[in-house]
């Protein structure tokens, strides 16, 4: 099975599609990467595309262990993750991104930045962990844009869960 993201204006992925690995296979059956793409261009008729792994997630590779679990194998993931319709395709590093996070309030993050490793958004501060009380509280800690921006050493609250 292959996936491709299909990227849109300002790099924007508007979907992912799957296909069979015979239909991007050389007719020696060579998986190529050349050839689902000139497949999706005929067939869909629009020519940026971007071939994706459903088991990267993070900048890791995922795979099945043998309880069954989904789990970090110890490589890198294919192009950092795997994309969903409204994340961006970063051209310069050739991963796939998550959208900047909004705050608590909805708020954009501005704050936060892009880590090319792992395409996720870092905050520039550590979440705190929750303790037993507050997880038994329904407790959890959420970003506060304006907060850090009146004071770089603040940024997380503790909020009701919801």
């Amino acid at each position: 099975m292959s996936h491709f993201a299909k990227i849109g204006e300002n790099n924007i992925v508007l979907g992912v599609l799957y296909m069979e690995t015979s239909v991007t296979s050389t007719e020696g059956g060579i998986e190529d990467e050349s050839v689902g793409l000139a497949h999706l261009q005929t067939c869909h008729g629009h020519d940026n595309w971007k071939r994706c792994s459903y088991n990267s997630r993070g900048g890791q590779h995922y795979a099945i262990d043998s309880n069954g679990d989904y789990v970090p194998d110890g490589t890198a993931g294919y192009r950092a993750n795997y994309p969903s319709e409204g994340w961006i395709w970063d051209d310069t590093n050739e991963i796939f991104c998550e959208p900047r996070p909004n705050d608590k309030d909805g708020d954009p993050c501005a704050s936060w930045t892009m880590n090319t490793t792992t395409g996720l958004y870092d905050a520039p501060l550590t979440r705190p962990t929750p303790t037993q009380e507050e997880d038994d509280a329904l407790k959890v800690w959420r970003w506060d844009e304006s907060l850090y921006q009146s004071d770089n050493t603040k940024g997380w609250l503790l909020v009701d869960q919801g």
